[in-house]
Order: C-alpha cells, then structure tokens, then sequence
C-alpha cells in the first residue's frame, strides 16, 4: 500500500516543524525586515491552495469545508488586489465589492470576523462605516457591502474592480446578484472575482461555477487546516461525521447533488421532466398562491404556482409565476396566471392574511373561483405526501423551474436561510389536486359491467344451501 502523500503546508508552518537548532541557524541569517515579512506576510503564512492559481482567469470559486480557510482566503485575496491594483486616473483606488449571503453575514464575518477585510487591509484602512457598509482605505479605494438576499442591488451602477463573493452556496437571490448586479457592474481592470464558500447541494450557482470551463476552481478540506484550528475539535468532527454524507459536504468540501435531510432530489425530477408537447390534457388546473405577509424589497416572496392534474391521473407543474409584489401586485398576477391556463380555481393559503387574502383577490376580478386553505401542521409534514408522489414517478416539472428546484432541494427539517414561498405554493397547489381532490374509493358489491375505476369491490359470499337429511331434499313448508 503506498504511503499517503503529505498535505501541501505553508513555508511558515514547514519552518516550524524544523529541529530547534535548525530553525536557530534560519533565523539568524535572516534580516528584521526578511523576518518580520514571513511572520506577517499572507503569502509566507497560506498553504499552496490558498493562494491565487497561475493563469489567466477572471474567476476563482474555492470550495472547502468549514474551517478549512476559505474566508481568510477570500479577505486577503481582495486585500492584495486592493493594494496592487495602479492607481485609476482620479488618483483613486477604484471601487471593490463584498457580497455575502446577509448583510449580518457580510459585516460580523466578511469584514469584522477574525479572518476578515479589515485585519487583512490592517493599517491601509482608512475608515469602516458599519452602517452604511462602506469601507475606505488610504490609497482611496472605496469597498462596498451588497447581500444576496436582495440581489446586490447596491452595488448596480458601481464600476467595479473586483468583488468577493463568500458562502455562494446560501444565496437566496443568487441569478440577480451574480447574473445581473454584480456581472454589470463588474467592469474596471483588473475585474477580478474570488468567490468562496461551502457547497450546499449543488444549488444553481454552485453548478454554474463548477460547470464552467472558464472558471478555476480549489477545493479544501477542514484537515487540512488543522495548523489553525484546535486538535480536540477536529479529531472530534472527524469521528462524528467523518464517512458520512454531510461530513462529505460539511467537513470535505465536496458539492453533493442533494442536500441530506430534503425530501426532494434534483436526479429524481429531471428524470420525471416533461415538455409542453409530452403532458397529457389537464382534468383540472389550480393556481395557488403563499402571499407574503410584508411587501417591499426586504419582504419575503409571494409564492405563485400554477400546477394540473392530468387525465392519466398524474399532477404536472406548468409554471413558476412567484414575486415580490404588493398585496395587488401579486393578486393581479395570480389572476392573469387563472385565466393564461384556464385554471378551474385560485387556492391561496391565509394563516397571515386572513380574510384579506380573498378580499385582494376578489378586487381584481370578483368572480374568480377561491379556496383558502390553513397551514394546521408544519412545512415538512405538510410536504412529506406530496414528497411521496414524486417518489411513485407521478409528478413532472413541465418546464425547468430554477429558484424554485433550488428551495425544494434545499430545505430539511432543520430548515433554511430562506422562506420557501415558492415551493409552499407548489406543495399547496399539488396536495389540492392529487390529495384532497382525490375521490373516497366505494366500497360496494356490483356486477363486471356496474363496475368504475376505483371502485373497491366486496365480494358476495356464495349462496348458503341448507344441508338436506339422508340424502334427501328438505321439505317445502306449505304456504
């Protein structure tokens, strides 16, 4: 059996391992300047892996475990191009970018945590404004703090330089902060971004890194890590989890397809995906509706699905209609959803709204059909039925629905960073059609031809014969 290789340490970690003596004898022919460079230098302190990789990329995702230094990476990596980045013609030093998935996130762990932008910067900072989320250095750069939660609305219309996106994997509104914010506003040389985290389930931001060719990638495990992190925790985390399934994910780094503990898969829907032109004709389409409780940029999302039963007695989802809307904002766009499909009812959850929920309906169009319905149980109990139908291969996705195949893979029991508007309104849609809707089996004796489908049928027992007496018939009584 070949000898494990060692793992790839720092200079600083190497020279530490060194006999006494030896490290005696490096340390005297170092100058104060050489010394004080290697005992503070990121470069001299990170491991290979930690450190930007050769080439010519515009975008590095280093995925790793927790505590495996993918935080201090993403700091010092934008602190270094902070610093190296020449001057712009203004004299300033440009524009630069954090987004996390929170704003709480950005600001106790990107910028103030142990590992974060302002111990990486140290004395090059100027000024940190906690409440604005701007932070300003001496050569004149300006970093601003964005969340994902909101899109990184705040960094649209900024010319940026660079930008480190950190735990990618928890992203509520990822395609808008990446896709549109932050790929917009990128746009300054050296346009550079370092984007880090632990992967969760291969959500659709993390398939896109991985996916891409352009994109370089580092992968770090918690061990590897052990220099910096106590011995008794990591020895314990690997015998609790080491082996398993979200140690894998957790401790490993690695992007499993699905998250452990949610009652969907991302293998079982795409294997039971349809088009528009394999669906069968609907018996009856719902719309259904999880209204947000606030309105605003802040607010939760107004779940808005539209989902059918097929007459081959399977539930289809046709489309995905959720946004963040006022109360007539959303009403009106579950209406015009109603009438696009043809649908045969709205059903719209009320434990919030109340009556209110069918008011706002109504004042869009006072005829529409309506179901309130009450969340009496919690999430996962509520999804665990309609789970089950996917299992029996008797739902199918007519379509491919992004953000809301990314809430249903994504929430467990323990639940989320997230609400999951969109797929509440899947599960309300999909337990209307194929569970309360499904008609009681009749228990009845009938002949082969009175028979219909469902119907569950009790067999009559044979005719009694009274036993006749030595071998003769009984007696007829006279009437």
């Amino acid at each position: 059996m070949p000898a494990k290789q060692a793992e790839p340490r720092s200079p600083l970690a190497e020279l530490a391992d060194l006999p006494a003596r030896e490290r005696t004898r490096i340390w005297a022919k170092m100058t104060p300047a050489r010394a004080e460079q290697l005992l503070t230098s990121w470069t001299y302190r990170a491991r290979p892996e930690q450190l930007p990789p050769p080439g010519d990329w515009s975008t590095w995702y280093v995925r790793g475990g927790r505590g495996s230094g993918k935080t201090r990476v993403g700091a010092e990596t934008l602190a270094d191009w902070i610093r190296s980045a020449p001057p712009l013609p203004d004299s300033s030093g440009g524009e630069w970018a954090v987004i996390a998935p929170t704003y709480r996130d950005g600001r106790d762990t990107c910028i103030e945590g142990g590992s974060g932008l302002l111990r990486a910067l140290g004395d090059d900072v100027r000024n940190w404004n906690r409440s604005l989320g701007e932070l300003t250095t001496h050569s004149g750069a300006t970093v601003f703090l964005g969340t994902a939660d909101d899109g990184a609305v705040r960094i649209q219309g900024k010319n940026l330089r660079g930008a480190w996106c950190d735990e990618i994997g928890l992203w509520i509104r990822w395609d808008r902060a990446w896709n549109e914010s932050l790929r917009y506003a990128l746009r300054i040389d050296p346009a550079l971004i370092v984007a880090t985290g632990t992967p969760k389930g291969r959500v659709a931001l993390v398939r896109q890194l991985l996916d891409d060719e352009r994109v370089v990638k580092t992968h770090m495990r918690t061990e590897d890590n052990a220099d910096n992190l106590s011995a008794e925790v990591v020895a314990d985390l690997l015998e609790r989890y080491g082996g398993t399934r979200l140690g894998r994910q957790e401790l490993g780094g690695e992007a499993l397809d699905d998250i452990v503990g949610a009652l969907w898969r991302r293998e079982q829907i795409d294997a039971l995906r349809r088009t528009p032109v394999d669906i069968p004709d609907m018996k009856r389409i719902v719309v259904a509706i999880d209204p947000a409780v606030t309105s605003g940029e802040d607010a939760d999302e107004t779940g808005i699905v539209v989902a059918g039963s097929g007459v081959d007695g399977h539930g289809y989802v046709l489309a995905d209609r959720t946004c963040r809307l006022s109360p007539d904002g959303w009403a009106s766009r579950g209406v015009v959803a109603f009438h696009e499909f043809g649908a045969d009812r709205i059903v719209a959850e009320v434990n919030n709204g109340g009556d209110l929920v069918e008011r706002v309906i109504r004042t869009v169009d006072a005829k529409v059909p309506f179901k309130a319905v009450h969340a009496s149980r919690g999430k996962i109990v509520r999804a665990e039925p309609v789970s089950a139908l996917y299992e029996q291969g008797k739902i199918h996705h007519v379509g491919t629905y992004t953000e809301l195949e990314d809430q249903m893979t994504s929430y467990t029991a323990e639940g989320a960073a997230f609400s999951p508007d969109r797929m509440d309104a899947l599960v309300w849609a999909l337990h209307y059609l194929m569970l309360e809707s499904r008609p009681a089996p009749r228990f009845l004796i009938a002949t082969p031809a009175r028979r219909k489908p469902g119907d569950v049928v009790v067999p009559q027992p044979p005719p009694r014969v009274k036993a006749s007496r030595r071998g003769k018939p009984p007696k007829r009584r006279r009437r």
